[in-house]
């Protein structure tokens, strides 16, 4: 029997085998294969026309188009050359790779030529930045350090490195004279709260003013080891992220350090590229002691006072004056209670306090927000009642302070938070503050997409921040892809680890992270963020007017975007001239190759 079956399996492979003769070789130029391509061009050519930067893309001038292909020659290049670097048994850290996390990428981005170049690209507005967190803390604690009268005291003595992450520190300005003595902050005999003169307390910490320096920057920065954690989940590092903001606040109280750090700020931006500027801020903010007192003054209109002066200020110097301007978002924690966010008094956060800086300065305030960790602060559902009643009572001051929601800052699916972009669209708002979630709500993405709504998209806040591992894993390409209409913004890049004001950093990662942006959807991504800046007060129906028109309005919208237009153009000029000669053969090889 065994045999049998042996001798019919051999019969029949014999048989097959004769029967099949193979012939030729695959053929490139087959009918078929040409076939197949023409298929495949024509499918990524349909998909390309839904991406939401398509039609700037088609409109780039001969000069920008030259632009974009010597930058992607560059990017590739540094991809393959900079960025490919295998790390070894011995050595496992030595691995870098393209759109690695950002906290290992960053000292190693200056040294790439596409660093100089996105430095030097116009970006327009910058429209989703917290006040405490846009300008690197060294700056500020310089101006602390050399400002008299400054003092610092903290919770607890600061002895070890697990005292010095639970401390907290908070530093003011008194008018009396504090005695430069006395225990350390580091010290076991430091009373805790206890102010001592700033300089002294640098002076007697161990290590020095260095060290002290160390410390303080600590408390108010995510360091590189908490960022990359993602095994310890997002409600940690907002934990850390949150406990930030307070020893920053106290930082920015005293008036003068306040002026200073605005001079700074708006410098840093024009530095960068930016010519607008909208500030999320609130009366939690407001605290300001003017110049040789100690006491706040419980005068909020005072700390926005300064903004519009210094503003105003530096737009009559020679470096301000082609910067347009700032607004402010007012933005209110969104974990207060019921009444805690509608009825609190002028030196706390309120929507009665909102609408009465609205009224007091119209031009400064554009809108309002709620912010906060979503995933653990009150949905938008839920404070339904309060945001309906806010709007009535704006229309019937005929106030203008439209929605401008965090929505979808989350990983959620289906939960709460996940479904606060529903609430933000149905209450109007005219962008969504991160959006992470949104790509996997189709209809949300068509109400979107049909409302004219903007996505203020912040890649390194969200790595950071623990909802993407890396820019690979961000889900902007997706939105884009998509139709949305995105623009790229920082969100807190003091604290964030950027040390730096301005958009570099994420523009940086934006184009290195993914093939299918490049120079031309940089370009889209810094259009689309004058395009929805909120310039002027202006009705729901001009305000989608003005988006549909872009720079063939009237309008303050058209007349700036025409001004960017001309910087990208001659940007793109500059970007042929300096490496035109050496990039475009590279281009063309590429094209060939391809």
């Amino acid at each position: 029997m065994h045999l049998s079956k042996t001798l019919v399996a051999a019969f029949s492979f014999a048989a097959v085998s004769t029967a099949i003769v193979i012939d030729g070789a695959p053929d490139v130029n087959s009918s078929a294969v040409q076939k197949h391509l023409q298929d495949r061009s024509a499918l990524i050519t349909l998909e390309k026309r839904q991406r939401q930067d398509h039609a700037f893309r088609q409109n780039l001038s001969a000069v920008a188009r030259q632009a974009d292909a010597i930058v992607d020659a560059i990017r590739q290049h540094e991809i393959d050359s900079f960025w490919r670097v295998s790390g070894t048994v011995e050595d496992e850290d030595r691995e870098r790779f393209a759109g690695e996390m950002f906290p290992k990428a960053k000292p190693l981005i200056p040294d790439t030529q596409l660093w100089n170049i996105v430095k030097r690209m116009p970006k327009g507005a910058l429209l989703h930045a917290h006040l405490a967190a846009m300008l690197p803390f060294e700056i500020l604690l310089d101006a602390v350090m050399n400002t008299e009268g400054m003092v610092v005291s903290v919770s607890q003595p600061v002895m070890s490195e697990v005292s010095q992450k639970n401390a907290s520190v908070t530093f003011a300005h008194v008018n009396h004279t504090i005695a430069a003595s006395g225990p350390a902050i580091d010290s076991t005999d430091y009373m805790p709260n206890t102010q001592l003169p700033v300089k002294y307390a640098a002076q007697s910490f161990a290590g020095g003013e260095k060290a002290f320096g160390e410390f303080v920057l600590s408390k108010v920065q995510i360091q590189p080891e908490d960022s990359i954690r993602h095994d310890l989940g997002v409600d940690e590092i907002w934990r850390i992220f949150q406990a930030a903001f307070d020893p920053a606040d106290s930082m920015m109280s005293y008036e003068p350090i306040l002026r200073t750090f605005y001079q700074r700020l708006f410098a840093a931006l024009v530095d960068d590229g930016i010519n607008w500027v909208e500030i999320r801020a609130s009366a939690s903010t407001g605290i300001l002691v003017h110049e040789g007192e100690e006491d706040a003054d419980p005068n909020l209109d005072v700390y926005w006072q300064v903004l519009v002066e210094e503003l105003e200020g530096f737009k009559q110097t020679d470096k301000g004056e082609n910067f347009w301007g700032a607004r402010v978002i007012w933005s209110d924690i969104r974990s207060e209670n019921r009444t805690a966010l509608t009825n609190r008094t002028l030196t706390a956060p309120g929507m009665k306090v909102a609408l009465g800086r609205k009224a007091k300065f119209p031009e400064l305030i554009s809108g309002y927000d709620l912010v906060g960790q979503e995933d653990l602060g009150r949905p938008l559902a839920d404070v339904t009642p309060e945001l309906v009643w806010f709007r009535e009572q704006a229309e019937r001051l005929n106030l203008t302070i439209p929605f401008f929601f965090h929505a979808g800052e989350t990983l959620g699916d289906g939960n709460s938070t996940d479904y606060n972009l529903v609430d933000a669209i149905l209450f109007n708002t005219r962008r969504i503050g991160h959006g992470f979630s949104l790509y996997k709500h189709p209809q949300l993405i068509d109400e979107v997409i049909t409302n004219s709504i903007m996505v203020e998209v912040c890649p390194i806040s969200n790595e950071v921040l623990r909802l993407a591992t890396d820019i690979l894993h961000h889900p902007l390409p997706a939105m884009i892809a998509h139709g949305i209409a995105t623009a790229i913004s920082n969100d807190d890049p003091a604290i964030l680890g950027q040390d730096a004001a301005g958009l570099s950093y994420d523009f940086y990662q934006t184009i290195q992270g993914f093939d299918n942006i490049g120079l031309a959807g940089l370009g889209a991504l810094a259009q689309n963020s004058l395009r929805w800046a909120n310039f002027e007060d202006q009705s729901d129906a001009d305000w989608v007017r003005d988006i549909d028109l872009g720079e063939q309005g009237t309008g303050i919208k058209a007349q700036y975007m025409q001004v960017w237009n001309q910087q990208w153009e001659d940007f793109c000029q500059w970007v042929v001239d300096e490496y035109g000669s050496e990039w475009l053969n590279a281009t063309i090889d590429m094209t060939s190759t391809a």
